[in-house]
């Protein structure tokens, strides 16, 4: 009953002085739609790229070509510095041993040894496999054969359920008779069509025929087949002329995909709609300076621990790349990079909402400034109450109980707010709000612990009021 008394008499005090309330909410107000309004944008966007990843297959492996770090390049020339010394002095002792063994030659320390100088051969030093100078781009010997590739799908053939290879090519366009449509070509593996998770709703993908023998097949999107010969023509089996600025190739359709839009608003009958072409990537490596690959993606199979198998696949190629002094082959897996980017939005928006929550701290000192008047202005009221034998802990409690219904009250507006300011910001970047439970009940709940610790002051002082000082107050 007693803290029922002070809730409305809090209540009565705040619509009696409505502007001043107003004004010492809004510190609190500003503060918690902040950090709601920040933290829901940051869920919606933490949860806006786990489903991009997961739609993209948390089960793929990505294997990439990369220069070494610095600490690594010295460990590969010491390990290629300790090899060759070893071969150059098992070459000497076999040279010498030779001579040693030659007819007429006994062997003694008076017989004469030919010594090659040290030294860079003639022509300067021969630069390390796969090395040209300072750049920083892998050469064609630093990258991994299809050789490479097939050795580690057959070492890890129980774990692994498709490769997926490909090489973006050229950029132009298909004509047909006087319709031209926009296309970039990707050169392909059979694996890709299963990596990647590929509709095909007509004919077929490529078989490993087309890839060994560089067939001029092409697997062309619906709305391609659509745009250039119709609804009414099937084009499996029809040729189809591909133009670059430079060049003419061709093609002949072997399957149709079904198209999924990059989540624009072209349509299909927009003249600027632009599709990829696939091709064998036999075929693509033909025009390509670099015959080898610098990136492939690894599908593994359902039962298969990814995090384990990872570090698996990234030892064995580390074993591929013990030579080379410059470059090294990695994998990673999209959990590992799910974890990293969510990591960082998390850090992003904590470090923001931290930011937001000053203005926190800075509502609750205008709330203890506030309360310091009221307290000043009620004195002679404090006076009688206490003269009509209340206790300064009744007084305490009532001047907490304010401070906190002006911090909930300005906490709840400011929730408000900042799901309103969280809606907004998530339909500007084209998802659903995501909004924590928990983020706005511990954001409320620290409205009113401001309430509490900022109004402890004032409260205290107001309890330790002498009854007798606080009637002659004018």
């Amino acid at each position: 009953m007693f803290i029922k008394e002070n809730i409305m008499l809090a209540i009565a005090g705040l619509k009696a002085n409505k502007m001043r309330a107003l004004l010492t909410m809004l510190g609190i107000i500003i503060g918690i739609a902040s950090v709601i309004g920040v933290v829901s944008i940051g869920n919606t966007m933490t949860s806006s790229v786990t489903s991009s990843m997961a739609s993209m297959g948390v089960s793929n492996i990505t294997v990439n070509v990369h220069e070494k770090s610095a600490a690594d390049k010295a460990a590969a020339l010491a390990r290629k510095t300790v090899t060759d010394t070893s071969n150059s002095n098992a070459s000497s002792k076999k040279a010498e041993d030779s001579q040693n063994k030659e007819p007429g030659n006994k062997g003694g320390p008076e017989e004469s040894i030919i010594h090659l100088p040290a030294g860079p051969p003639p022509g300067g030093p021969t630069p390390p496999p796969g090395r040209k100078g300072a750049d920083s781009s892998p050469s064609d010997a630093d990258l991994m054969t299809m050789e490479q590739i097939s050795v580690l799908q057959k070492k890890f053939n129980d774990k692994i359920d498709a490769i997926s290879i490909s090489e973006n090519g050229n950029s132009g366009k298909v004509k047909n008779e006087s319709t031209f449509t926009n296309v970039s070509v990707i050169g392909t593996n059979v694996g890709y069509q299963e990596v990647n998770a590929m509709t095909i709703i007509d004919g077929r993908y490529f078989i490993q025929n087309d890839i060994d023998e560089a067939k001029n097949v092409a697997v062309v999107s619906d709305k391609l087949a659509i745009k250039i010969f119709g609804n009414s023509v099937d084009p499996i089996g029809k040729k189809i002329k591909f133009y670059t600025s430079n060049a003419i190739f061709t093609y002949y359709i072997v399957g149709v995909y079904e198209y999924q839009s990059d989540g624009g608003n072209r349509t299909a009958s927009d003249e600027n709609l632009s599709t990829s072409l696939y091709i064998p990537i036999s075929v693509e490596k033909k025009a390509a300076i670099n015959k080898n690959y610098q990136t492939f993606t690894i599908k593994a199979k359902d039962n298969v621990d990814i995090m384990q198998f990872t570090n698996e696949v990234s030892k064995y190629l580390v074993t591929l790349y013990t030579k080379n002094i410059k470059f090294v082959a990695d994998a990673n897996n999209r959990e590992n990079m799910l974890q990293s980017m969510n990591s960082m939005l998390t850090t992003v928006s904590m470090a923001i909402s931290g930011i937001a929550a000053i203005s926190l701290i800075v509502g609750g000192i205008g709330v203890m400034n506030i309360m310091l008047v009221s307290v000043t202005e009620r004195t002679r009221e404090i006076g009688t109450r206490k003269a009509l034998g209340a206790k300064g802990s009744h007084i305490k409690i009532q001047f907490i109980v304010e401070s906190v219904i002006i911090c909930s009250i300005g906490g709840i507006i400011g929730i408000a707010v900042g799901l309103g300011a969280g809606a907004v910001g998530s339909k500007f970047i084209g998802q659903t709000l995501t909004v924590s439970p928990l983020v706005v009940l511990i954001s409320f709940s620290f409205s009113m612990f401001i309430g509490v610790f900022f109004g402890y002051y004032p409260a205290k002082k107001a309890a330790e009021l002498d009854p007798i000082e606080a009637l002659r107050y004018e």
